[in-house]
């Protein structure tokens, strides 16, 4: 690999200057500090919850003006003092689930008039960016850089919810709400593991029919009145598991109103407007029924992507109904536009070099 200059590795980004405003400025780089890579990004995308930090509702932010990003693949360009586990060349998926429990601090860029950037551990709405060594995963083999992208956030934490926390067996019903990419993962998990009733509530059609190619045996459209009485006529005691990922205090709600007592579990990955509260019955905790935040799946990248990925590959799982669109860095604002307005599942950015 040629050795890089200066120009080669000037930093193109996002940054997210206030509430729904992002700009694209070129940014000075820096010299690499203690366990951090330089990567060259190649694909990235924008996930829900990047979205409501872009809308300010999740608290306030303190950070401001700052990078984005953290779901991507790429390659190391340039290592950093102490990072002996990755090499120049390395292929990776970079995500925000650390592999180790050391903690880094973030740090600053400024572009070219001498502006200071905050940027995180990673980020990764940028043509290069500079990530902590704990934030990424060296690329399972065949696995393609579009498709990795999603394998550092939608697919850990929708797959691993179902991989690590619920262990479904193959009589069991498990109630998916909402089909972003964080439930389309979850569903396409469930089919692996031949669960006979796997059941996907959402209002979009498209995505309705995204998860019944991948392997949802009931599809609920929520935008019906009544919505609800087709599975509580079906499942009259509630279903086993219910993994919801729509974002909202009341559809966490209904998740868990409609599994069993004694018995039923809900999963919850998604991210309510931080002004919200869950509100549920005292009597459905008292008669059993159990609610759980989920933490990225309880994932360890290192361990759990690899796994997924094989396991996809082996029930010939593709997520490419998932990348449909894809955008380019300058018209990042337009993909955060259609993905609010829930014309995409998951909007692709790709970098040019």
């Amino acid at each position: 690999m040629k050795k890089l200059s200066k120009k080669d590795t000037d930093i193109e980004g996002a940054i997210l200057l206030n509430k729904n405003k992002l700009i694209i400025s070129k940014l000075k780089f820096h010299k690499l500090l203690k366990g951090q890579v330089l990567v060259k990004i190649y694909y990235t995308s924008i996930c829900a919850s990047q979205l409501m930090e872009i809308e300010g509702k999740r608290g306030k932010d303190t950070f401001l003006p700052h990078m984005l990003g953290h779901e991507a693949s790429g390659m190391i360009v340039k290592i950093g003092p102490g990072v002996k586990k990755f090499k120049v060349g390395d292929k990776i998926v970079a995500g925000w689930i650390k592999t180790n429990n050391k903690n880094y601090n973030g740090f600053q860029l400024k572009t070219q008039n001498e502006k200071t950037i905050n940027a995180g551990p990673i980020t990764t709405f940028s043509n290069f960016s500079i990530i902590y060594e704990n934030r990424i995963t060296k690329l399972p083999k065949n696995l393609q850089m579009k498709e990795a992208t999603l394998y550092g956030c939608a697919v850990p934490t929708g797959a691993g919810i179902v991989f690590n926390q619920i262990k479904p067996k193959k009589n069991h019903s498990v109630l998916v709400i909402g089909l972003g990419a964080v439930g389309i993962c979850a569903i396409a998990a469930l089919s692996c593991f031949k669960v006979k009733n796997i059941i996907a509530i959402d209002k979009n059609l498209k995505r309705l029919k995204v998860a019944k190619k991948l392997g949802a045996t009931i599809v609920i459209n929520a935008s019906h009145n009544n919505f609800d009485l087709k599975l509580k006529k079906r499942f009259p005691d509630g279903v086993d598991f219910c993994v919801e990922s729509a974002g909202k205090t009341e559809t966490i709600e209904y998740g868990f109103s409609s599994i069993k007592d004694k018995t039923g579990k809900l999963f919850f990955a998604s991210h309510p407007d931080e002004k919200k509260v869950i509100r549920l019955k005292p009597h459905d905790l008292i008669r059993g029924r159990q609610i759980y935040g989920s933490w990225g799946g309880m994932c360890k990248p290192k361990r759990d992507i690899p796994k997924i990925y094989n396991m996809f590959m082996r029930n010939k799982i593709k997520l490419t109904s998932l990348l449909s669109n894809v955008y380019s860095l300058k018209n990042i604002n337009k993909a955060v536009s259609d993905f609010k307005k829930g014309k995409i599942i998951r909007p692709i950015i790709k970098m040019i070099h």
